[in-house]
C-alpha cells in the first residue's frame, strides 16, 4: 500500500476509469444528440461470424463513442482547451472573425462536377424547347465574406470555377456571386444603422451553411427579374414574418465551438392554399413541431422531401383563366427560396432529386412549367450523385 500511495495519479486514473466504466454501464443508450444534431450508433447485435470479419468490432468502437457518458459535457472541454490553445479550427470548420464559421473546403471533385454538368444539359436538350430552363449554383459563404476569413485559408476558388463552368452549360444561367456579395454588403449596412429592436440582417447564418432568408430573397429576386417578372418586395411580407432565436446549425454541430453566438431563424410563413409534401397534403407551409428541436431549418417547408407542391392567390402577375407553374430543382437552399415564388406563379413545384421517387420525365410530361430553375449550392453541384436522377 505504502509502495501504491507514491503513485497518486495512477490511483487516480484507475479510479476515473472504474467510475466512468460503471457509469457507461449503468447510463440508459441515447437515440439523438440534440448538440451534435445527429443520432448515435446503438449496440451492434453480436455474433461470431461478424467478429472473424473484423465487422463487429469496429461497430462497438463506434457504439461506445458516440455513447460515452457525459459525451457533450466532454466535447464542451475539449472545445474550450483546444480554444484556450490558440486552436482556430476544428473537425473541418474554421474559425473567422464576427462569430462566423466556415467550412474548410480545400479540394472538389472534378470529375462529379463534368458529370453533373452533362446531366444537366442532358435535361435542357431533352425539354429546353418547351420551357426556359435556368440554372444557378449558390456560393458558399466562405467565398462571399472574404473579410471574415482566417489569413491563410486556402479553400477552393468557387468563381474561379463557376467561371469555368458557365460555358459549358446550355441552359441559361443565373450568376449569384454579385447578388449575394450585394446582399452582404447591404446586411452590413443596414445593421451598422439599425434601431435597437431591430433584428440583425445576415446574408448568411454563423454556424450554419445555408444562406439566410433574407439571402435567399435576394437570390429569388434576381431570378424572377431575368425572367422579366416583378418580385415581391420584402417589406410588404412582414406581416408573415416571425423569428426562430438560439439556432445552432451544421457547422456548430460539426466543431462545438463553445463561444458561438446562435443565430436566428426569420420565418416567413406566407400564406398558401395547400402544400402538398410527397403526395401528402400538410396543414401548413413549415413543420413548426421541428422549431422546438436544434435543427430549426428542418423544419423549413417540412424538409428535403420528393416532390412538394405549393399552391397559392399570391401570384401579382396572374392572368384570368390560366395557371402558371415553376419548377425548381433544388437542394437544402431551396427551401427558404421557394416561398417566394408563389408571388410570381400560380403553383411552384420543388423536386429535391437526393430524395426523388418520382421520374422527372413523369413529371414533364404530365405538368405543363412556365420556368425550369436548377438552383444548387455549389458543394451540392459538385459532389452529388443524386443529380443523374434529373435524366431520369
Amino acid at each position: 500500500m505504502q509502495k501504491i500511495k507514491r503513485y497518486p495519479l495512477l490511483i487516480l486514473f484507475t479510479l476515473f476509469l472504474f467510475a466512468t466504466t460503471v457509469a457507461d454501464m449503468c447510463a440508459n443508450n441515447r437515440e439523438f444528440s440534440e448538440m451534435e444534431n445527429k443520432y448515435l450508433a446503438q449496440k451492434p447485435a453480436f455474433s461470431w461470424s461478424q467478429l472473424f470479419k473484423n465487422q463487429y468490432t469496429p461497430k462497438y468502437e463506434t457504439y461506445i463513442n458516440d455513447q460515452f457518458v457525459g459525451r457533450d459535457w466532454w466535447i464542451t472541454v475539449k472545445s474550450v482547451s483546444e480554444s484556450a490553445f490558440g486552436k482556430i479550427k476544428n473537425n473541418g470548420i474554421v474559425y473567422g472573425s464576427d462569430h462566423y464559421l466556415f467550412e474548410e473546403y480545400q479540394t472538389t471533385d472534378e470529375d462529379r462536377i463534368e458529370r453533373n454538368i452533362g446531366f444537366f444539359n442532358e435535361f435542357t436538350e431533352t425539354y429546353g424547347k418547351r420551357v426556359p430552363v435556368t440554372l444557378s449554383v449558390i456560393p458558399s459563404s466562405y467565398a462571399i465574406l472574404g473579410d471574415h476569413l482566417p489569413a491563410g485559408l486556402h479553400n477552393v476558388d468557387q468563381r474561379a470555377y463557376c467561371e469555368q463552368i458557365r460555358p459549358q452549360i446550355e441552359a441559361e444561367w443565373l450568376d449569384l456571386f454579385p447578388v449575394m456579395e450585394q446582399a452582404a454588403v447591404d446586411a452590413a449596412a443596414f445593421n451598422a444603422s439599425r434601431g435597437p429592436n431591430e433584428e440583425e440582417l445576415l446574408a448568411y447564418y454563423r454556424t450554419d451553411h445555408h444562406w439566410t432568408s433574407y439571402g435567399a430573397y435576394r437570390a429569388y429576386k434576381a431570378f424572377v427579374e431575368s425572367r422579366g417578372k416583378t418580385p415581391v418586395e420584402l417589406e410588404t411580407l412582414a406581416p408573415y414574418l416571425y423569428y426562430l432565436p438560439d439556432f445552432y446549425g451544421s457547422y456548430f454541430s460539426k466543431c462545438k465551438l463553445y463561444s458561438a453566438l446562435p443565430d436566428t431563424i426569420a420565418v416567413y410563413d406566407l400564406p398558401v392554399d395547400s402544400v402538398t409534401v410527397g403526395g401528402e397534403r400538410k396543414p401548413t407551409l413549415h413543420n413548426a413541431a421541428q422549431w422546438e428541436v436544434r435543427d430549426k431549418h428542418a423544419g423549413l417547408l417540412w424538409g428535403n422531401a420528393d416532390v412538394t407542391v405549393i399552391k397559392s392567390g399570391n401570384n401579382l402577375e396572374h392572368e384570368e383563366g390560366k395557371t402558371s407553374r415553376v419548377l425548381l430543382f433544388k437542394d437544402s437552399f431551396g427551401n427558404s427560396f421557394a416561398p417566394f415564388l408563389t408571388y410570381n406563379y400560380d403553383e411552384v413545384y420543388i423536386v429535391d432529386l437526393r430524395s426523388n421517387l418520382t421520374p422527372v420525365s413523369e413529371l414533364m410530361e404530365q405538368v405543363a412549367f412556365d420556368d425550369v430553375l436548377i438552383l444548387y449550392n455549389f458543394m451540392t453541384f459538385s459532389s452529388s450523385a443524386d443529380v443523374a436522377r434529373i435524366t431520369y
